[in-house]
């Protein structure tokens, strides 16, 4: 009788199988780690929920020191080393998310959102670590943020709407 429940529960979502199914090159986002832990739910990478791309699956080697604030780390158990999940925002010009301040412990909040007053646009994205990515929105837009990727390098102005 207890498999049977586990199952179900499983099933139903209510506890879920921790795995490193992940891939290198998928696209998804991460969910509330208050339910059953840094969960990352793949899409296709054209798919409007698909706001990351994981750029190294569940490796012992650390995420870049500029992309640690994107990406997750866990250990299943004391015994064993500490693996990371990288990942980087996945997004084009013109295409809005809710606050790419959700980072850290707040990254399971990010999304890509339909475009309107109070969100913030990708203005510029370019294939290059550049902090100073946003110099020349802020002469022109009232709130930018900047988001920039060590490896691979890519750095993204988004402007708040």
């Amino acid at each position: 009788m207890v498999p049977i429940s586990a199952i179900g529960l499983m099933a139903w979502g209510l506890i879920s199988p921790r795995s490193d199914t992940e891939r290198t090159g998928d696209c998804g986002y991460y969910t509330d780690p208050t339910r059953s832990g840094w969960d990352f739910h793949r899409r296709a990478c054209t798919d409007p929920d698909a706001v990351l791309i994981i750029t190294s699956a569940w490796s012992t080697r650390k995420c870049a020191t500029g992309d640690m604030d994107f990406s997750r780390d866990r250990r299943k158990n004391t015994s064993e080393p500490i693996k990371y999940l990288c990942t980087h925002l996945n997004a084009k010009v013109g295409e809005c998310v809710n606050d790419p301040g959700n980072v850290y412990a707040h990254l399971h909040r990010l999304r890509k959102v339909p475009c309107g007053a109070g969100v913030f646009e990708v203005d510029t994205r370019v294939e290059a670590n550049d902090p100073k990515v946003c110099d020349a929105a802020r002469k022109q837009f009232r709130e930018t943020a900047s988001v920039t990727h060590t490896s691979p390098a890519v750095s993204f102005c988004l402007r708040k709407i």
